[in-house]
């Protein structure tokens, strides 16, 4: 991976102008932390022009998942990396265009294998790539999937993992009145009287039953799409209610990191319940799938 003489120049000069789209975006939601927002994003993209910190963000995974039954994160090969190269071992196997045409157990153990490494990357390990992306994983020929690029990371303190797991937590139990307890003590509502937990309750299940709810979901491109009209656009049944709410910037890539993975599931058409998955992080109980046991072996090594 090679940095082209003035990438970084021309993301930058792009930067300047992101104070103009957030003061606009203000006008549409008027509870939006400008100021907070503007620094987390220019944090973000920043680091991703800077190849060493992404070298060391690879390394900090490859170590986390050397061994890994299925799941591989490329050594990065230091003494031929420089600021602006990234060299690392090479991998091979199908991009995302070709597991798309495989069979639905295919598809399904691959959407399993992504919405672990992603989902489990920022709850189990509270550090995570910021970035699925259908160019930034490939199957490979013994079954295992390599995961690639890791210059948009996030590291997330345990308090602000915790959160988000309480709220989820409250959501899959139906407790309106708990999430709205915790949205309004964590600073999500700013103006907490203005809410009713049974309406913040059904805007939190809109954008999240798709793990959240205990069942087994066929995810779709239509899932994907309206679920990520639920979660943030103006067309959305709750945008009247979304106005008056702030997203803390600590959490804002949390929230991209979700609808990214989700619009790779609906490509891939991946099933499964995905909840009982993620109660291995959200309630720490035990895997019930063939992968989450082989993974919990892992770990317990």
């Amino acid at each position: 991976k090679v940095q082209y003489p003035g990438v970084a120049q021309a993301v930058r000069a792009d930067m300047q102008n992101l104070g103009m789209i957030l003061r606009l975006m203000k006008q549409i939601a008027p509870g939006l932390d400008v100021k907070a927002t503007a620094e987390e994003v220019r944090a973000r993209i920043g680091e991703e022009l800077d190849y060493e910190l992404e070298a060391q963000n690879q390394r900090s995974l490859a170590r986390i998942f050397r061994d890994h039954p299925f799941i591989v994160v490329p050594d990065v090969v230091t003494s031929l990396s420089r600021e602006k190269v990234i060299v690392t071992h090479f991998v091979r196997g199908a991009g995302f265009d070709a597991i798309k045409e495989y069979d639905q157990a295919t598809r399904d153990r691959v959407g399993e294998i992504v919405f672990r490494f992603f989902f489990g990357c920022m709850y189990r390990h509270r550090q995570f790539s910021g970035d699925p992306h259908p160019g930034n994983f490939l199957l490979q020929p013994d079954g295992s999937v390599a995961f690639l690029d890791f210059g948009l990371f996030k590291v997330m303190p345990a308090e602000l993992i915790e959160i988000e797991l309480e709220c989820q937590r409250a959501g899959h139990e139906g407790d309106g009145e708990r999430l709205h307890e915790i949205f309004s003590r964590t600073g999500f509502l700013r103006e907490p009287d203005r809410f009713r937990p049974d309406k913040l309750l059904a805007q939190f299940l809109d954008a999240t039953w798709w793990y959240v709810l205990d069942e087994e979901v066929h995810l779709s491109p239509e899932i994907a799409t309206e679920v990520m009209i639920e979660m943030s656009d103006p067309r959305s049944s709750h945008f009247g209610q979304m106005r008056h709410e702030t997203l803390p910037a600590d959490h804002l890539f949390g929230r991209r990191v979700e609808l990214l993975t989700l619009a790779v599931l609906s490509q891939l058409e991946a099933r499964a319940n995905w909840h009982r998955i993620a109660r291995e992080w959200m309630y720490r109980e035990a895997p019930v799938t063939e992968l989450g046991r082989e993974e919990a072996e892992f770990y317990a090594s």
